[in-house]
């Protein structure tokens, strides 16, 4: 480029005084001058030898590129687009599978440790009971309706005692939010799914 416009007429040094203008003349070709723009690109195009040699070479390259024919693209271009979109779509929903495998698996977990917590706190507190009902039974094991009656009594009492009480509600205040949460989050991730269907 520095040798056409020395060619032309321009040294470098000259060039970087009319950015303005190439600036100008970058703007014209794409058609975004307005008429004051223009009549100030015309006066120093008509004044200025090496803008001038610049701007019939920028024409001569602008007019190449517009006859230049529009590439069209390889047959199948199109379906090979659709198939990498609709394979990424698969891994996506994929992911979402998995994340939701996860997460049902980590409810469930978290809904067996409390299970085993509040059974685990519950014979804690009442081991004296089941000591008692242990002897009871290895006295009246025969009597297999009078067993039966006991153990009633010892799971209607263990339910009856306050502590026990509030420990399952708790857990089950917990384990409702969690199911809840769980459903609200599968709600969200498979609704753009519903959507395109």
């Amino acid at each position: 480029m520095v040798e056409r416009l020395i060619r032309a007429g321009m040294s470098p040094g000259k060039s970087a005084g009319h950015r303005e203008y190439l600036m100008l003349m970058s703007l014209a070709l794409d058609g975004m001058l307005d008429s004051e723009e223009k009549k100030q690109l015309d006066g120093h195009l008509e004044q200025c030898s090496g803008c001038h040699a610049q701007w019939v070479l920028w024409q001569a390259i602008d007019d190449r590129l517009r006859a230049a024919p529009v590439p069209v693209p390889a047959p199948g271009f199109s379906r090979s687009v659709a198939q990498r979109l609709a394979q990424r779509e698969r891994l996506r929903n994929l992911r979402i599978g998995v994340m939701l495998a996860v997460f049902t698996l980590l409810v469930w977990s978290l809904g067996l440790v409390g299970v085993c917590v509040l059974t685990g706190a519950l014979v804690y507190t009442n081991l004296d009971r089941l000591a008692e009902t242990g002897l009871f039974l290895n006295e009246v094991w025969a009597v297999a309706g009078v067993v039966g009656h006991s153990l009633w009594e010892i799971v209607v009492e263990i339910t009856a005692t306050p502590a026990a009480l509030g420990a399952a509600s708790a857990y089950l205040v917990i384990a409702v939010a969690a199911i809840a949460t769980w459903c609200i989050i599968i709600q969200r991730t498979t609704q753009p799914l519903r959507s395109r269907g």
